[in-house]
Formats: structure tokens, C-alpha cells, sequence
């Protein structure tokens, strides 16, 4: 990975160079190995303070980083420090969103497969049966006002309550969240 840096008075050494190398290598191999990755840091400096600015075009985001530091040198290796964190995070939260079906307490089916022999029947892997439709008996949809029918949804061990609107004479729904808000779906 090359890094191209934008200062007016850039001074850093060939060792502090080869330290900022060796950390951009580091995060290369966190980054997937086909891009050719190149960062671009812009160097500032106010008085005895120095600020660096990265910016890495990576896993289909664009990695942008700040650090500060009272040289050149710390600041652009507080910036890369933070920018190493940002990609795990990223590479994490990539892989995690696109392996469907993998949860935390299951093996992946690969390893699920490998290690066959050695799980338990009980704990063996099956594929998630389908929802099923089950037909409720006709549902009365009873005259009442919207706040009736909260009073009617609060006394009932069900997460719906359907009723007709008493102005409106429109067939609504009142629907019991899972975060235990109310929503009112009003018929046509």
C-alpha cells in the first residue's frame, strides 16, 4: 500500500518512513488482499500543533481518519492507529451482513460439517422450517372508537385487535409492537 501525503514541509525521516510502512502493511492484510489500496494523507500544522488527515477508499467505503500530535511523525501514526480500528470494524461488520444464516451460537456450515461427527444429535444443524398461515376464526369487527379498542387490545391476551371505526365505518386494525408501541392500520 502506498500513502501519498500532501504538506507543504513534510519532514520525515527515512526511519519514521519505514515505521509508517510497516503499519500500512499491517492494515493491507486486514483489507481484502485484490485492491490496490492507496491512502492519501494531508499534513497541517498551527503553530505546535500538527494534524494529518487520512483517507482510504476500502471494502466499498471510504475510510477517513484524523490525529494530532505535536510532530508530523505522531500525528500521521495516531491517524493510522485509528484508521487500523476503522477497517476491523468495517471488515467485521461486512463479513457479519453477508454470511446469511450464521449466528453467533452456531458453527458455520462449513465448520458444522467438519466437526459432524463429534456434535451431538441434539445439537445437530437443520434448516429453519417455513412460516405457516394459520386462518383465525372470523373475527367480529365490532363498532368502537380507536381508543375503545386500546382498552380492548390491553385487556386481551392477543396483539391485534380489528374493529369498526364508529365515524368512519372503516374496518381498522390495531397491532401490538414487539417494542410494545401501538400501531393503527386503518382500512380503505
Amino acid at each position: 500500500m502506498q500513502i501519498e501525503t500532501v504538506a507543504p514541509t513534510a519532514r520525515l525521516s527515512a526511519r519514521e518512513r519505514d515505521k509508517l510502512q510497516r503499519k500500512l502493511t499491517k492494515i493491507q492484510r486486514i483489507l481484502p488482499r485484490g485492491d490496490s489500496l492507496r491512502a492519501h494523507a494531508t499534513l497541517s500544522r498551527q503553530r505546535h500543533l500538527c494534524e494529518a488527515e487520512v483517507t482510504l477508499r476500502a471494502l466499498r467505503h471510504t475510510l477517513v481518519v484524523t490525529g494530532r500530535g505535536t510532530t508530523e511523525f505522531t500525528a500521521l501514526q495516531t491517524a493510522l492507529d485509528k484508521l487500523e480500528k476503522q477497517a476491523m470494524r468495517n471488515k467485521r461488520k461486512i463479513i457479519d451482513t453477508h454470511r446469511p444464516g450464521r449466528q453467533r451460537d452456531r458453527p458455520s456450515p462449513v465448520t458444522a460439517a467438519s466437526i459432524g461427527d463429534y456434535l451431538p444429535v441434539e445439537q445437530s444443524i437443520e434448516p429453519p422450517a417455513r412460516p405457516q398461515i394459520v386462518r383465525s376464526p372470523g373475527a367480529e369487527a365490532k363498532p368502537m372508537t380507536a381508543e375503545g379498542a386500546l382498552l380492548a387490545l390491553e385487556d386481551g391476551d392477543r396483539d391485534y385487535v380489528a374493529y369498526r371505526d364508529l365515524d368512519t365505518n372503516r374496518l381498522n386494525v390495531l397491532i401490538r409492537r414487539r417494542d410494545g408501541s401501538v400501531e393503527l392500520v386503518e382500512g380503505g
